[in-house]
């Protein structure tokens, strides 16, 4: 408990202390009055003294002596900077807003309308494009699909150059050469008028932009997408036994196709799938995918040719999973391998797999089963079912990726050389050495047989080169990115 004789020694010493620190500033003052009288008694200018008071009180200013002179001082050069800082971000604003103008192009205004996130349905052929995803030097079907965006107002030249300004995703890849009829791409855009049309005024006809809908700002169409159906459109003497010779007129029987379903209907359900795909491991979790659907469907006759198509519904797919798959069925429906490999593929062990040409492939649905349930009802946002674009999309397979794959297999008998390299394959267990060597020799002989694997693509096969993890069986795929989602 403090006495009452040592709280008057304190407030003794606090007197004594205020004392000293009041004279101490007041002969500062003084001293200060003084010399400018002084220096007014000889003559000395009054504006050369009241300036130099003025210094020596701005520098008394940056002391770290408190005064009230220098509190405001202080105060106002803070106030300064913080009016500098609002004027600096005004400027950086109105920069990153001119810069956002293509390249200072007077004809590109922004839009009045309000930048909102979108799921935009597509549909292109694929033949004369390196893919889908975007890939500098090479021709894509994102890089003609940003600058339509583009010329057409819904986006910023810096938008296109740096896609995650947008929020830019595709919800699956595609091969070189690949097609799609239900292609989905989730964007931040510009809702212009009329988008569709402005868009598709700027495309080739062979991509088209079907359909703009609204989502929420957290939408991924690649993240938000549960399963996804691509389709195989083929000739039926694929099927043919190789005992047979191969003829365009070939007709398939009603054994054969129930033997292609049977061989369809084992891959259902969920398999390691490490054999189908480049440099994947037995271990390797990611390499076991679910297989919700696959089937057959009915044969028709196009150009005196009887052709089929195959769809195969999955939650996810590897790079050349498809491919393989197809190349699988094919052969042992053709007699070169039995129905116990299919089985072996999927267990520990390196297996010798065909990949069918990418030609014939084609991204067919993509689901969103799950945000359509959360969303679809929610009164704000629209269900990303597109029933009532189905008669567009119909029109487009028939006009556009039909008649090219139909074309292709005419002109370029692309399915009847790579068929013609099916003996040349093993099938049986292999190890890695030995696959990677066989894969080689077969790469060698199919590049003699063969020119390209895509109708009017040689000077894109002429820039590729074998992967790391799987030699190429031709030179069309290098430089192929699809089907992994």
């Amino acid at each position: 408990m403090i006495t009452r004789p040592i709280l008057q020694t304190f407030r003794g010493l606090r007197l004594l202390l205020h004392t000293v620190r009041t004279s101490t500033v007041g002969s500062r003052m003084e001293g200060t009055n003084s010399g400018v009288e002084a220096k007014l008694e000889t003559g000395t200018e009054a504006t050369e003294g009241q300036d130099r008071l003025k210094t020596d009180q701005n520098t008394g200013a940056m002391s770290d002596t408190p005064s009230n002179s220098n509190d405001v001082t202080t105060s106002e050069k803070f106030n300064k900077r913080r009016h500098d800082t609002k004027e600096d971000r005004s400027y950086r604003s109105k920069k990153a807003k001119l810069q956002s103008k293509p390249g200072g192009d007077p004809d590109w205004e922004r839009p009045a309308a309000k930048k909102r996130k979108v799921a935009c349905l597509l549909a292109y052929s694929g033949v004369g494009y390196m893919g889908m995803q975007r890939n500098q030097g090479f021709k894509t079907i994102e890089e003609d699909l940003l600058a339509a965006f583009y010329k057409a107002g819904a986006i910023p030249k810096d938008h296109m150059d740096c896609m995650q300004k947008m929020h830019f995703q595709r919800c699956a890849r595609t091969d070189k050469g690949v097609s799609a009829a239900g292609q989905i791409v989730s964007l931040k855009m510009y809702m212009i008028e009329d988008a569709v049309k402005k868009i598709n005024d700027c495309l080739a006809e062979s991509i088209r932009l079907i359909g703009i809908k609204r989502t929420t700002n957290g939408f991924d169409s690649k993240n938000a997408c549960d399963a996804r159906t691509y389709m195989y459109v083929l000739p039926t003497y694929c099927f043919a036994p190789t005992k047979e010779e191969t003829e365009q007129d070939f007709r398939v029987t009603d054994d054969i196709m129930e033997k292609v379903k049977d061989v369809l209907s084992a891959y259902k359900g969920t398999h390691n799938f490490h054999n189908f795909t480049s440099g994947k491991k037995f271990k390797d979790p990611s390499a076991k995918r679910y297989i919700i659907n696959s089937k057959c469907l009915d044969t028709f006759v196009r150009d005196d040719i009887e052709w089929t198509v195959i769809t195969i519904k999955g939650q996810s797919f590897m790079i050349h999973q498809i491919r393989k798959m197809i190349g699988m069925m094919l052969a042992i429906v053709r007699g070169l391998a039995p129905r116990s490999m299919l089985e072996k593929a999927w267990q520990d062990g390196k297996c010798d797999i065909p990949k069918a040409p990418g030609l014939g492939l084609v991204l067919d649905k993509v689901h969103f089963d799950h945000y359509n349930r959360k969303y679809g009802g929610d009164g704000l946002h629209e269900a990303l079912e597109w029933d009532e674009h189905q008669e567009t999309v119909k029109k487009f397979k028939e006009q556009y990726i039909y008649p090219t794959i139909i074309k292709a297999e005419k002109e370029d008998r692309v399915m009847q050389r790579w068929l013609a390299t099916l003996p040349l394959h093993r099938y049986e267990g292999l190890s890695e050495e030995e696959t990677d060597n066989l894969a080689q020799q077969q790469d060698g002989v199919a590049q003699l047989t063969a020119a390209a694997d895509t109708a009017g693509d040689s000077s894109a096969d002429a820039s590729d080169a074998p992967s790391k993890d799987e030699p190429s069986s031709s030179n069309e795929d290098t430089m192929q990115r699809a089907v992994d989602t």
